[in-house]
């Protein structure tokens, strides 16, 4: 489900994502959140997504929080994309 969100608000943005990947945050260290890795091309962003928002989503519940978290990452993907380095 995350992956189809992410997707879908990369492509409003204009971006084709070719990856999504969802890491447990216990494997991190952080039990409340999912870390959230998006990459197109040799790009890659990351954001750290709560628990609940995750779990909201998979019951069909937007949240506001982890749209903007997303979009932030996005739009840094978004910057990387179009500078000329």
């Amino acid at each position: 489900m995350i992956h189809d969100y992410a997707n879908n608000l990369a492509a409003q943005m204009g971006i084709q994502l070719s990856k999504v990947s969802v890491i447990e945050g216990q494997s991190v260290g952080c039990l409340d959140v999912y870390l959230l890795h998006m990459s197109t091309k040799d790009h890659l962003v990351s954001a750290l997504v709560h628990r609940t928002d995750f779990e909201n989503l998979h019951c069909g519940n937007n949240s506001d929080r982890l749209e903007l978290k997303l979009r932030v990452a996005l739009s840094r993907l978004q910057v990387m994309l179009e500078s000329k380095y």
